[in-house]
């Protein structure tokens, strides 16, 4: 395991979710989400190994070991009880870490949610590891960004989404990566006891919307609330309507 960079927000007091980041980005990603939630959630943002702050591992980390770095922060934090909210590969860390301790993870948020990486999302992301350490991430732009924000307005959230993005270290990238290729939530389901929101973008070519469907039949206490204008960075897209959303079903 991993000493995780950390940021907390909140009062310490209130009830505890972990918010965890989507590939290619860092804590700051929920930073819109976070402003609003922070009011009545102590809220937890990790960098996951090879992201942020958190150095770049010998090897490529895959989601199981991510999942025991998160819980390993909760632990060194003396959060016992914890909501987990995650972003695409992030929300299928937070699938592995509620079957993995179902008695401490009270609810379960997955926006642009999917089970494992489409085929053709595969190949094109083993040649991004290729192009990236050679060429550098620049090589990558616009097309990586033009394609998780499809069909979005080029606003102030998608331009810092870009410096972010430009900003990363190409071999934490490729790293990262590396780590998430084969990753598979479905045999995980079944173990995952808590209420799930599955929240789909209606704009997502990366994780198709119909992919929620799929991960709610293999849930006991699932729903889906579809953001058809949101592609596929919710938190960046629709972080206002997220935050709303969440706040409902935390309530619940």
């Amino acid at each position: 395991m991993a000493e995780l960079s950390f940021e907390t927000h909140g009062d310490r007091s209130s009830p505890a979710i972990v918010l965890v980041h989507a590939l290619g980005t860092d804590r700051r990603f929920w930073d819109d989400v976070v402003a609003d939630l922070k009011r009545d959630f102590f809220c937890i943002t990790p960098d996951l190994q090879a992201a942020g702050a958190t150095p770049i591992p010998a090897t490529p980390v895959t989601a199981e070991q991510h999942a025991a770095d998160v819980i390993a922060l909760a632990d060194s934090l003396g959060v016992k009880q914890f909501a987990i909210a995650g972003c695409a590969l992030g929300g299928m860390v937070g699938a592995v870490i509620a079957a993995k301790v179902p008695d401490r993870v009270t609810a379960l948020v997955m926006t642009n949610p999917g089970l494992r990486n489409l085929p053709e999302v595969k190949e094109m992301l083993k040649q991004r590891t290729v192009d990236v350490v050679e060429k550098g991430m620049e090589f990558l732009l616009p097309a990586a960004t033009e394609k998780s924000f499809h069909n979005q307005p080029h606003d102030e959230r998608y331009d810092r989404f870009v410096a972010g993005y430009r900003a990363v270290d190409p071999k934490a990238y490729s790293s990262s990566v590396l780590g998430f290729l084969e990753i598979d939530i479905e045999p995980y389901l079944p173990q995952i006891r808590c209420p799930v929101l599955l929240i789909p973008g209606g704009q997502d070519l990366l994780m198709p919307p119909e992919a929620a469907a799929t991960i709610q039949q293999g849930l006991s206490n699932a729903r889906v609330v579809r953001f058809e204008e949101a592609a596929h960075f919710i938190p960046y897209q629709a972080p206002d309507r997220l935050a709303a959303e969440m706040r409902g079903f935390l309530a619940g």
